[in-house]
């Protein structure tokens, strides 16, 4: 080394290995007794551990037992996910899984499920035609060619159905805007795991408080969302709101004009 150089220090990965391996066997036992929320923060936390040698020398061995250990950890997470119907996080855990391991049989049919579930036909087909390629990896080859075959007849009758829909926008763009935006609201409901409707009555009752200032920003603060989900999510909870107004406008409409009509 030249004189000067400061000296490389190899910092010792198996520490970080061990602990993480605990989180995931942690995990595991949180899947075994159907604790999946609970699985999923340990598998979380045993990523973390491993991430705190991003970027410092260590024995190549120990790097290579870092990415095995952390695709396991994203496949195992994957499936908690599924388990909890958090579809888009499960499709994103197995594709973690798969950026580690691409050749990751568990991580292929977990994602093609997540992705079935939330209508991408065409990326679940592909995953499903990779297990295929790959022998099935503990699915059955008939199993696989049976999904395979009904997720073309989906992506098919989907293409159909949005064909359909791009002819109706350009007789009814107002309305076919909106029906972009409920889907896009679904998804970010789904994403954030917002179905049991709290968030979006807080957001209303927010809207009504007579504070002028509600903003996609602050509305990403509150419920720790990307700002253009929250944008999506704001929306369409102002648009439900509109409507309600304009109802009872017209139903106070209605009742003045009623007895004017009564003979």
């Amino acid at each position: 080394m030249a004189s000067g150089e400061p000296e490389v220090q190899i910092i010792d990965g198996l520490p970080l290995i061990e602990s993480a391996t605990k989180l995931k066997e942690e995990g595991n036992d949180c899947i075994k007794r159907k604790e999946y929320s609970k699985a999923v923060t340990a598998y979380e936390n045993g990523i973390a551990m491993l991430d705190k040698a991003d970027g410092k020398p260590m024995l190549r061995v120990e790097v290579e037992a870092m990415v095995a250990l952390k695709a396991v950890l994203y496949c195992n997470m994957a499936q908690s996910l599924l388990s909890q119907e958090l579809y888009r996080r499960a499709a994103e855990a197995a594709s973690w899984c798969l950026s580690f391991d691409s050749d990751n049989t568990k991580a292929l049919h977990r994602r093609s499920l997540a992705l079935e579930q939330t209508r991408s036909y065409g990326p679940a087909l592909q995953d499903v035609l990779a297990l295929q390629r790959l022998g099935g990896g503990g699915v059955s080859l008939e199993s696989l060619q049976a999904r395979a075959d009904s997720l073309r007849e989906k992506k098919e009758a989907e293409e159909k159905e949005q064909q359909e829909m791009e002819d109706d926008r350009a007789d009814d763009p107002i309305g076919m805007a909106m029906v972009h935006t409920k889907e896009r609201f679904d998804e970010v409901v789904q994403k954030y795991d917002l179905k049991d409707g709290e968030a979006a009555g807080e957001l209303a009752d927010w809207l009504v408080s007579g504070e002028w200032n509600i903003t996609p920003k602050r509305v990403a603060q509150r419920w720790n969302m990307e700002e253009e989900d929250a944008a999506v999510f704001l929306k369409w909870i102002q648009a439900g709101l509109d409507f309600k107004i304009r109802n009872a406008e017209n139903q106070g409409v209605a009742q003045t004009i009623a007895p004017s009509l009564d003979v």
